[in-house]
């Protein structure tokens, strides 16, 4: 198993950078938007579009990678089959017509589509990159997130189609290809050379990469395929995007409230910064305080009667709001990416009510007992608890981790705090599993895409970092991914989620509830996926 592919999607969500948050309607700072959510302003022709985050994207191919800023960038120079929009439903771009079944998708190809070198795009080109995401030795992350697993594809390139067939039915089949990149032939024979080169479809190209410093794209004038046929002419559209590396948070704002960055994603005492300033922002939602035990064999965690003592131990909702600082950030499920396919709350109501001294006495009659220095133990082994959260998520989240080793301490555990970067977040959930519960929030826009996480082979295996063997979330998993049908899919989807949540194997608590913030320019962001063909600039 390629264990640096593992850990793309959960380190995602802790870095602070525009795809590690979910796209939704704009939250004004008081000016006039547009009918699309989009703040007013008049258009700028010909300039240059900066766009700040927060990481260095590192290997450019996109079909190596689920890393939210590496897809963002990404998401400039390739283009996927089809689009969808922030209410759900679904726009032509490379593809003009599809027709869905169970488990098969036919896609007609747009025949005016080219490629930035000038060679058009043929229904061979995207069936071999659909083979290459399912050849296990690839090992692309996409395999089993975006593509499932044993999808066959068929291309006739004079009729202009690509068929694909799910070795099961489906009822998210369509909703993957949003998210799967199409290369051009150049990059299908040269993998190598996409780690800092672009090839394909898009309406930027690649034309000088510094990495942790900036990458600028240049545009496509003869580009007019785009979501619903969006093309880069009218008012407002740059001659270049330049991607700026900027690790620093308040360094971000203050170029933010300057003007010399356009858009970047904010997140805590620097964006009430911007709030105060009356910038313009788009609100975005992400999993952050997503709660999970390690259930491995001989940690505490793979003690039922122990996980549910310690979520009662917790107070949920003072977590919410020290990590957050808002009123409204508690969870009610695992997925937070709207448009999210399946409706609900899952977790209101299949959580233990918090109580400090019932969640000591349910640790007493599991036979934890106290010690001299209130330690509690169980067969010699004391009640020692390893709890990680990520450090891009700053001081409120740490100060609220603090909050979980004091609540922790009062009914008898040994709490140790680690603030773990995406480097050794990898390390220490597939490598040395040197953790006992902590915040590992995952992005997902699909019920389905968490099925590897959540269940199947464990670390150092598989994907499977808790070592969860949750038999309701098994059976009812397997049958929403054999279903067809939307409506019964996500039926199955809740009842499986659900009974994670209820057995105290992953926990929702909160979410981020930030911004991306826009200065002298737009773009959309549905799904928490940057449209590349909407950036506009005004002053």
């Amino acid at each position: 198993m390629h264990r640096s592919a593992k850990t793309l999607a959960i380190a995602a969500a802790t870095a602070t950078v525009l795809a590690a948050c979910t796209g939704g309607g704009g939250e004004g700072g008081g000016t006039e938007t547009d009918d699309a959510g989009q703040p007013s302003a008049a258009p700028v022709d010909d300039g240059s579009f900066v766009l700040g985050v927060g990481n260095d994207p590192g290997n450019l191919d996109p079909s190596m990678t689920v890393l939210s800023v590496t897809r963002t960038v990404s998401r400039l120079s390739y283009d996927t089959l089809v689009h969808q929009r922030q209410d759900g439903s679904f726009v032509s771009q490379l593809a003009t017509d599809w027709q869905v079944g169970p488990q098969e998708i036919e896609f007609t190809l747009d025949p005016d589509v080219t490629c930035s070198d000038g060679s058009p795009l043929t229904a061979t080109d995207v069936k071999d990159n659909l083979d290459y995401i399912t050849d296990p030795e690839n090992q692309s992350p996409l395999l089993g997130v975006f593509v499932p697993a044993g999808l066959t594809t068929e291309a006739d390139d004079d009729a202009g189609t690509v068929t694909v067939t799910a070795p099961e039915p489906n009822a998210f089949l369509l909703n993957g290809f949003t998210n799967v990149f199409i290369l051009c032939r150049s990059g299908l024979d040269d993998h190598d050379a996409l780690a800092q080169e672009t090839h394909g479809t898009g309406p930027w190209v690649l034309s000088e990469a510094v990495a942790d410093d900036h990458y600028t794209y240049t545009r496509r004038a003869d580009y007019a395929w785009g979501p619903d046929g969006t093309s880069l002419e009218g008012e407002g559209v740059p001659e270049e995007v330049v991607v700026r590396v900027i690790a620093n948070p308040t360094t971000l704002t203050n170029l933010v409230l300057s003007g010399e960055v356009n858009a970047a994603t904010v997140i805590g005492a620097d964006a009430d910064r911007l709030d105060s300033e009356g910038v313009e922002k788009i609100e975005l939602r992400s999993p952050q305080g997503e709660f999970v035990f390690n259930q491995a064999e001989g940690q505490p965690g793979s003690d039922p009667e122990v996980r549910q003592a310690l979520l009662q131990a917790l107070n949920i909702e003072a977590l919410a709001t020290v990590a957050t600082g808002r009123e409204d950030a508690q969870s009610v499920g695992l997925v937070t990416t709207e448009p999210k396919p399946c409706q609900g709350d899952t977790v209101s109501g299949n959580l233990p009510t918090y109580d400090s001294a019932a969640a000591a006495a349910a640790l007493d009659a599991a036979g934890w007992s106290a010690g001299p220095d209130g330690v509690r133990a169980k067969d010699g082994e004391p009640l020692a608890m390893t709890f990680i959260y990520p450090a891009a998520t700053g001081d409120s989240v740490a100060a609220a981790a603090e909050l979980v080793e004091q609540m922790w301490r009062e009914v008898g555990a040994d709490v140790t705090l680690q603030s773990v970067t995406s480097t050794q977040l990898n390390e220490v959930l597939f490598a040395t599993g040197d953790w006992d519960a902590g915040w590992v929030p995952i992005t997902v826009s699909l019920p389905s895409q968490l099925v590897p996480f959540f269940s199947g082979p464990a670390a150092p295996d598989g994907t499977n970092f808790g070592h969860l063997d949750n038999a309701t979330y098994n059976e009812r998993s397997t049958e929403a991914l054999a279903t067809g049908d939307t409506e019964t899919a996500c039926e199955l989807w809740n009842e499986a989620e659900t009974a994670l949540i209820s057995e105290g194997d992953v926990v929702p608590m909160f979410d981020a509830v930030a911004g991306t913030y826009l200065s002298g320019g737009t773009l959309e962001y549905p799904g928490g996926e940057l449209d590349g063909s909407s950036l506009r600039l005004g002053q």
